[in-house]
């Protein structure tokens, strides 16, 4: 289903929640174009991100979702905002992190067009 604009276009990941497959923590891995991503559960919904923190490059399938919308990495525990991306300390890191959005439908992440 391609967006509006032509850089991005929204991707159908599952048809429900159901279809993910969640660690102990809450973190679905999913891959597009050899590009690897993390579905978060949260108390706000589900949120993606990259998986590669950008403090070490360590993977955040091993986080730790938080109730504060956050997912913190397993390394270094750098916590990350899940909406916007930027470090809860403000050191300058930002994650990248990917608009989702689930109806009736299914659940779809919106990315680059490749």
């Amino acid at each position: 289903m391609p967006d509006k604009n032509t850089e991005t276009e929204w991707i159908k990941i599952a048809d429900s929640a159901e279809e993910l497959t969640f660690g102990p923590t809450g973190i679905a891995p999913f891959e597009w174009n050899d590009q690897k991503i993390c579905i978060v559960k949260t108390p706000k919904g589900l949120k993606a991100c990259a998986d590669r923190c950008p403090h070490a490059g360590a993977s955040l399938l091993q986080g730790f979702p938080d109730s504060q919308g956050n997912i913190e990495c397993a390394v270094h525990h750098y916590k990350f905002n899940l909406t916007h991306g930027r470090d809860t300390q403000n050191e300058g890191y930002k994650l990248m992190v990917f608009e989702l959005k689930e109806n009736e439908t299914g659940i779809y992440i919106k990315f680059p067009k490749a």
